[in-house]
């Protein structure tokens, strides 16, 4: 495959002679996968690119000056930029696994800049000028092998970034690529280093990895997170992640309702969610460890399991939005809901109007989580009621708000009802609203409110 120049890389080339596309985007050229962000280095030192294209139609904004690293723009095309860093060699705390190299030297010699990357495939350099491919580390035969190797002794990679060992798990799931068997052992060694690692950057991968299969979508990388799950299993990384999530192993279910224990059983379920719902997935079952050892029985798993999810995923754990944790935590807390499939229909309109919001990808979970517990395609009776009825509302004009009733405050302050009952009476008629479709005309509302006076 050929790795296409983009038109302004090449004018941008005139102002910086021997310049070179390297990184993420040559490795997928040559794979022939789509290209995302530009990476370009040289020798040149930030002070020299700014003094070369200083009366162009190019312009640049810092980001690590430091490192050499600098963003540059086209003022005649917004949809152009590139990330261009100096050739350089890094030095790193012994051990530390930190991601900022504590001393930077600039150099001439592109070989030296190959060495301090993270894996060969992501060492390949092809310059704009001559369109030569170079290759000092051998990233072309790990290419065509479909391995990912480190650029020079794994354990030194790894302990410069320990990130790089979740940044490993996420390409070689993403590209269907094994790992070198050396680079696997290093990973396991040092993979202590991510409790070094900040809870945005661990979560970045995470979700990633979890979606896997829809970076570069083939019948090859179908089953990319649950390789990628797997791996992370593997080299001993959701000790630091999701450590609750491996109680869950050797924790054997009821059989007549499960084929997996609980662990497996919360993989298979992520497994078989859609994508933006995968973690939920992951962790929906995490409570019943700890509801065992609480009550005795996994009875109050969902509330337990939502509690755990909160510590993982909030301020003290991967630092997700509070929308992102609120959402998870609503997943996990509601999938067991009408589980028998025995819950009246005023019940459950009533539980689908609140969880308006999240009722799509409840029904989801539930779908999933049937799947997993019997290890074969199956319908869930619960999601299948659930989404009816949902179906019906949205149709029949149920009301799936307070907003969407036909009174208001000013009509209950006229109705005389007391101010510190006025949330408690807007309830009623909203229950009555959604469960009963002769209470959705205003003259029904009104008539229940004098009612309640």
């Amino acid at each position: 495959m050929n790795v296409i120049v983009p038109k302004k890389l090449r004018i941008l080339s005139y102002y910086l002679p021997s310049l070179y596309i390297v990184g993420g985007y040559v490795r997928n050229s040559l794979l022939g996968l789509p290209v995302g962000d530009i990476d370009i280095a040289a020798e040149y030192t930030v002070d020299e690119v700014l003094a070369a294209i200083e009366n162009s139609e190019f312009s640049a904004v810092s980001i690590n000056k430091k490192l050499g690293t600098i963003k540059i723009f086209s003022r005649e095309d917004e949809g152009f930029s590139a990330e261009y860093t100096t050739f350089r060699i890094d030095s790193y705390p012994v051990g530390s696994g930190v991601h900022t190299p504590s001393d930077v030297v600039f150099t001439k010699d592109m070989k030296l800049d190959a060495a301090r990357r993270d894996f060969t495939v992501n060492a390949l350099y092809f310059c704009v000028d001559t369109a030569k491919l170079y290759d000092y580390l051998g990233g072309i035969d790990d290419l065509n092998a479909r391995v990912l190797r480190t650029t020079v002794a794994p354990e030194k990679v790894f302990s410069e970034d320990g990130l790089r060992i979740l940044r490993l798990v996420r390409l070689a799931a993403e590209l269907n690529f094994t790992v070198e068997e050396k680079t696997l052992a290093a990973a396991k060694k040092t993979v202590h280093l991510l409790k070094d690692i900040s809870g945005e950057r661990i979560r970045d991968e995470v979700m990633k990895i979890l979606t896997a299969d829809t970076k570069y979508p083939s019948a090859e990388t179908a089953d990319a997170h649950l390789k990628g799950f797997r791996l992370l299993d593997e080299i001993g990384a959701l000790q630091y992640i999701f450590p609750d999530l491996l109680l869950g192993k050797g924790v054997a279910q009821q059989p007549q309702y499960h084929v997996y224990d609980v662990f497996e059983h919360s993989v298979q379920t992520m497994y078989n969610c859609p994508p933006e719902i995968r973690l939920a997935g992951l962790l929906h079952d995490i409570g019943k460890p700890a509801s065992i050892q609480k009550f005795g029985s996994m009875y109050y798993h969902g509330e337990m399991g939502g509690e755990i999810a909160r510590r993982l995923l909030g301020a003290d754990g991967l630092k997700m939005s509070n929308k992102g944790v609120k959402e998870v935590v609503k997943l996990i807390e509601t999938h067991m809901y009408d589980i028998d499939g025995k819950t009246s229909e005023k019940k459950l309109r009533i539980f689908i109007a609140d969880n308006r919001d999240y009722i799509k990808n409840i029904i989801a979970i539930k779908r999933a989580d049937a799947i997993a517990s019997s290890g074969k395609q199956v319908a869930s009776v619960s999601a299948d009621k659930l989404e009816s009825l949902h179906n019906e509302m949205m149709s029949d004009g149920t009301p799936l708000s307070y907003a969407d009733l036909e009174i208001d405050g000013t009509d209950l302050e006229v109705a005389g009802i007391q101010a510190d009952k006025r949330a408690w009476a807007l309830r009623k008629v909203y229950e009555l609203a959604v469960s009963n479709k002769a209470f959705r005309t205003r003259d029904a509302q009104l008539q229940y409110l004098r009612g309640l006076k």
